[in-house]
C-alpha cells in the first residue's frame, strides 16, 4: 500500500469514528454544551459573530452545524439564507426542529461532509465552523472545500477551542477538562470516550499562528485571529481573494 493510500485509509477512519461518536451524544449534546460551558458558549458564539467583516451576507454556510446553534444564531446577521452541513446525522435531526423555530432568515440543515461539500463553487459570502474544524479528517482539505465554495471577497469565519497559557489558570484549566469534563459529560450521555475525546482533539489542534499558516497555505488572504475567554477558545478569520 503506498503512503497516500496509507494516510487517506487513516483519515477515513477517524471521520467514520467521529461520525459515530457525535451520532451517539446527539441526543445530549445541547444540554451538556451550555451545562460544561457553564453557557460561556452562548457568549463565543454571539462575539465571534461579532466580528465579521464582509457587512450583510447573503448566503451563509455552517460546517460541523451539529444541532444547529450557530446556524441560529447566525440569524443577526440578516442573511437571505443559512445553510448548515454536518457528518452526524443524528446531530442534524435533532437541529432540523430548532431551527424551524423563531423568525429570520430560512436554515436547512442537511448531511455533509466539510472535505466534499455538496455546492457549487463561489455559493456563499460566508462560511462559517463552531467548535468543528478540529474534528475534520484532514484540515487542508475542509479550508480548501470552504475557499471554493465561498465567493470572491467571501468570509471564513472559524471558532474552536484553544489551550490558554496563563500559569494558573491554564492548570485549573487541564485540570477541569481532562478529569471533571469527561466524568460528567460521561456520566450524562452514557459516553465517556466521547467527552475524553474533546481534551485530546484540543491538545492536537494546530493553534494561533499555525492555524493561520495552515489558511493562507488554503489561499486565503488577511488572515486574523482574536482569543477569547482568556484563551480557551479563539475566533479566526480570513478573505478569499
Amino acid at each position: 500500500m503506498g503512503e497516500r493510500a496509507k494516510v487517506s485509509d487513516e483519515v477515513a477512519e477517524r471521520k467514520q469514528a467521529i461520525q459515530g461518536m457525535f451520532n451517539a451524544i446527539a441526543h445530549r449534546y445541547d444540554l451538556l454544551n451550555h451545562l460544561l460551558s457553564a453557557g460561556i458558549d452562548v457568549y463565543w458564539r454571539r462575539r465571534a459573530l461579532g466580528m465579521v467583516r464582509v457587512g450583510t451576507p447573503g448566503a451563509i454556510l455552517d460546517l460541523a452545524t451539529g444541532t444547529g446553534d450557530f446556524a441560529l444564531a447566525a440569524r443577526r446577521l440578516q442573511p437571505q439564507r443559512i445553510v448548515g452541513a454536518d457528518v452526524a446525522l443524528a446531530m442534524v435531526r435533532v437541529g432540523v426542529p430548532k431551527v424551524a423555530e423563531g423568525t429570520g432568515a430560512p436554515i436547512r440543515l442537511l448531511g455533509g461532509d466539510a472535505e466534499r461539500l455538496p455546492f457549487r463553487d463561489s455559493s456563499f459570502d460566508l462560511v462559517t465552523a463552531a467548535f468543528g474544524v478540529r474534528n475534520f479528517g484532514h484540515i487542508p482539505d475542509g479550508l480548501a472545500e470552504a475557499r471554493r465554495v465561498l465567493r470572491p471577497g467571501g468570509e471564513l469565519l472559524i471558532l474552536d477551542f484553544t489551550e490558554p497559557s496563563a500559569f494558573g489558570f491554564r492548570q485549573c484549566y487541564h485540570f477541569y477538562f481532562k478529569h471533571v469534563l469527561p466524568m460528567v459529560g460521561g456520566w450524562i450521555s452514557g459516553n465517556r470516550q466521547a467527552y475524553a475525546y474533546l481534551p485530546r482533539s484540543v491538545g492536537t489542534f494546530p493553534q494561533g499562528p499555525a492555524f493561520l499558516q495552515l489558511m493562507t497555505d488554503a489561499g486565503f488572504i488577511a488572515n486574523r485571529h482574536a482569543p477569547l475567554t482568556p484563551g480557551i477558545s479563539a475566533v479566526y478569520q480570513g478573505i478569499r481573494p
